[in-house]
Order: C-alpha cells, then structure tokens, then sequence
C-alpha cells in the first residue's frame, strides 16, 4: 500500500457548517408546520436529501419532491451561513501541501450540488480537486461506502490507498467499509469520542496535518 489519494467529506470537514444546517432545518421545518426536536434531527437527518425527506415526509414521498423540499431547506442553508462562511484552519495550506506532493485530491459529499458549487467556489478551491462527487451523482447516502467507492474509481487509485477526512460516526463508518484509512476533524465530536472508533488520525484542524505521518501510516 502507499498514499495515492485524500477524500475530504465538506460539511463539518472543510467548513464548520453543521451549526447552520440544523438551524435551517428547524426553519424549514416550521414552514411546513412541522416540530422536530434537536434529537430527532441528529437521529434522523444524515444522509442525502433522499435519505432525510422520506424519514420526514413519509416513505411514500417521491423523490421529485424530495428534491424539491431539499432545494427550499438548501436555499435557507445558504442564505444564512454564506456570511459566515470560511474554512476549517489550515484547509487551503494543506490542499496546497498535497498538490506538491501529486497527491490526488478528491471531494465525496453527501451534499447536492448546488451547496458543494456554492462551498468551495466561494471558498476558491475548485482547482485543487481531481474529482468532486456529491449526491447527485450517488444518491446512497453514508454509512454506504457508494460514495468513496465512486470517488476513488474517478480518480483511479485503489481505496487500500486513499485517506479519507469526515467529521460524523456515519461518515467514519462509510471510508471503513470502503477499505480507506480514515482521519477526523473534531467539529462535531470531541477527541476522546473518537478513541475506541478505530481511526486512523485525530486533529482539530489542518494545521495539524502531517503528510509524513500520514505516509507512514501506508507502511
């Protein structure tokens, strides 16, 4: 084995946004007259918008208008964090760190295209990535590995070499069973949840990133 590729997961890896997703849940939520919980949100809404809709809405939802609920709640997402938007520390150094190196760079994202063209255009990050998946072009949302499967074929590398960065328990769970390594950024848990998860690499942020030890970690 040897590192060929890194697979970032974006929400809650590249940008700090989950804070801002689950407020604009609750509000779209309230337009339609519906209560949700914080814990109900956390339970039930990871995955795709494909995903999320029908454990709302009714499995009999089609998934026309599953997207098209999707498309208002992604709106109101956008509307409020574009303001507030920036990068997870040391995100553009370590993109630029691996590009030296011809690391290939990919993006695997549960998001749809619309949030993953507004994140890292506003970001200014395009140029840095090989290949960009989002729930449009894999709708099976994490825990499935289909995304990271899809992701490392397009950029042509064996998942045996591929790191990949997530920030959730499902996203953690999706590199596993795709056969990558699997590092975390502690956005949204705190390091000692992630101590009997079986990750590879624990950081705060990319200033922490070490791409020798990452490496070694091939070996």
């Amino acid at each position: 084995m040897a590192l060929e590729a890194i697979i970032f997961d974006m929400d809650g890896t590249m940008i700090d946004s989950m804070p801002y997703h689950a407020v604009s849940w609750h509000k779209f939520f309230a337009s339609k007259g519906i209560k949700v919980s914080d814990a109900e949100l956390k339970e039930k809404g990871h995955g795709t918008l494909f995903d999320i809709m029908p454990r709302f809405f009714g499995e009999n939802i089609s998934r026309e208008e599953s997207y098209r609920l999707g498309m208002e709640k992604e709106i109101l997402f956008r509307e409020m964090y574009a303001p507030f938007m920036h990068p997870v520390a040391g995100l553009e150094d370590w993109l630029h760190t691996l590009k030296q190196h011809q690391i290939k760079i990919g993006l695997g994202t549960a998001a749809d295209y619309s949030n993953t063209d507004f994140t890292i255009d506003t970001l200014g990050l395009r140029h840095y990535f090989d290949t960009i998946v989002t729930s449009d072009l894999v709708p099976e949302g994490k825990p499935s590995p289909a995304v990271y499967h899809y992701a490392a074929e397009k950029l042509g590398v064996s998942p045996a070499n591929c790191l990949v960065f997530e920030d959730t328990f499902s996203g953690v769970a999706a590199g596993k069973a795709a056969g990558m390594k699997v590092g975390v950024i502690t956005t949204m848990h705190k390091p000692d949840e992630w101590e009997e998860k079986g990750v590879d690499l624990i950081l705060s942020d990319y200033k922490e990133a070490n791409l020798d030890y990452i490496v070694k970690l091939f070996k």
